[in-house]
């Protein structure tokens, strides 16, 4: 019997540790200066990036990358995680549906074979085209 809630008391604690947690314009701010040390990013690229104006380039797509990683939402090797695009974009939202829907479209599974970079850079493109109000209001300060 003790093993039994033993394995019980370890399925729940892996599936608590699972759960995304929905980000805010902190986190954003954290993860920005992170990727901007990290992928070197110039300082005018990053005025640019605050705009929500990003130029298709190697900086700017391993920068998008280096972002949806910190954000639990892309993978290098599986890909975009549906389900944190979903929580963090439909955070408080009552037609779920439609986000995931859009989320779907542009969540491709890079038949592509672009490098990682590219295939966040593309998906991440297809939903701010999609969705600019949804992302940027997803990231305020809650």
């Amino acid at each position: 019997m003790k093993y039994i809630v033993a394995i019980l008391f370890a399925l729940f604690a892996l599936v608590v540790a699972e759960e995304y947690k929905v980000r805010n314009q902190d986190d954003l701010l954290k993860a920005r200066k992170e990727c901007m040390e990290a992928k070197k990013v110039p300082a005018a690229h990053i005025e640019k990036y605050k705009k929500f104006d990003f130029p298709d380039d190697e900086v700017t797509r391993c920068y998008i990358e280096c972002i949806f990683n910190k954000f639990q939402l892309f993978s290098p090797t599986e890909g975009f995680k549906t389900q944190n695009l979903i929580a963090q974009l439909g955070n408080n939202k009552e037609n779920k549906d439609a986000v995931k829907a859009d989320i779907i479209k542009c969540a491709d599974k890079n038949e592509q074979k672009s490098d990682s970079c590219t295939w966040a850079y593309r998906g991440f493109k297809c939903f701010i085209s999609k969705n600019l109000p949804l992302v940027q209001e997803s990231l305020k300060k809650n």
